[in-house]
């Protein structure tokens, strides 16, 4: 019986909020702009680039100005090599027992593409996971369902053998969206009430945690 872990990416995976801050900040500091704290970014996060710059900047006033904070942006993050990113404490061991155990693994995030398959090659190549799909033209952002069915009926895994992991609201909303299982990630960048007010109700405190909760 195929059985399949989909896991989100920023703040499940991978802490990325310290690239996050400081390309936010650099595009910030280079357009002028008042620059936002650590914490700020933390809130930001969850709905893709777009967003975070638009969140960042204080919303979309001028749509041209915009999207030249949001080209910077990406620059400045594709440049950057994901430096200050890093796996959390006992995300590598879960993966290489999930490997054992046979599971199919994905990424499905709200980060795009292109960034998302450089962070995939930097850090992800020994595990091998079976799809990474990112935000872009042809994938509607989450908690839309759409990405996960697509995995799910691309890699023929039925919903009942099938976890969703994430640490944001918009992981569990869109595992529910789905019609599968999710798992709640508690080392992220959303607190538990958060979580609990998105319908979360299996929790993660660790990443090993994940071993013993995900027994499909």
């Amino acid at each position: 019986m195929d059985k399949l872990v989909i896991f989100d990416l920023d703040g499940t995976l991978l802490d990325t909020l310290p690239d996050l801050a400081y390309n936010v900040n650099k595009m910030l500091e280079h357009f002028m702009l008042p620059t936002v704290t650590t914490e700020d970014v933390r809130r930001y996060i969850g709905n893709g680039a777009r967003k975070l710059v638009e969140r960042s900047v204080g919303g979309i006033k001028d749509e041209k100005l915009f999207e030249e904070y949001f080209s910077y942006y990406n620059k400045l993050y594709d440049a950057s090599k994901s430096s200050k990113t890093k796996f959390f404490d006992g995300i590598p061991e879960v993966l290489r027992e999930f490997k054992r155990r046979g599971y199919k693994l994905a990424i499905c995030t709200n980060k795009p593409q292109t960034p998302t398959e450089n962070v995939y090659r930097q850090f992800f190549k020994e595990f091998e996971f079976d799809m990474v799909v990112g935000l872009s033209d042809k994938v509607v952002r989450k908690p839309d369902p759409s990405a996960t069915l697509d995995i799910i009926n691309k890699l023929g895994v039925q919903k009942e053998n099938v976890y969703f992991v994430g640490d944001g609201e918009t992981d569990v909303m869109t595992a529910k969206n789905a019609g599968v299982k999710s798992v709640a990630v508690l080392w992220g960048y959303r607190d538990k009430q958060e979580l609990q007010d998105a319908g979360a109700n299996i929790f993660a405190l660790k990443p090993l945690d994940l071993i013993n909760l995900i027994s499909l």
